[in-house]
């Protein structure tokens, strides 16, 4: 998936954060680290999502009375909040 993909995926609602996520607590050293990355084209990582069928309440995002399967973002939070 590009970034920009998963990008349009949050602002759509599509990929969402389960609720037991922990909050961002990234560091300057750690965005650093990422956008250095990213300009010399290295690997970052992979995200690790998981479509399901879910009860809207149980979201930590407010994603209303979306029907239908669910992406959540299981791996990944910190360096797609940061982007």
């Amino acid at each position: 998936m590009k970034i920009s993909t998963a990008l349009d995926n949050i602002d759509y609602q599509h990929l969402t954060l389960p609720e037991f996520q922990r909050g961002y607590v990234w560091n300057r050293d750690q965005v650093r680290g990422l956008m250095q990355s990213l300009y010399r084209q290295h690997p970052v990582g992979t995200l690790l999502v998981w479509t399901t069928e879910i009860d809207p309440n149980h979201m930590r995002d407010d994603i209303g009375s979306t029907n239908g399967p669910i992406t959540l973002l299981l791996d990944g939070q910190q360096r797609i909040t940061f982007l």
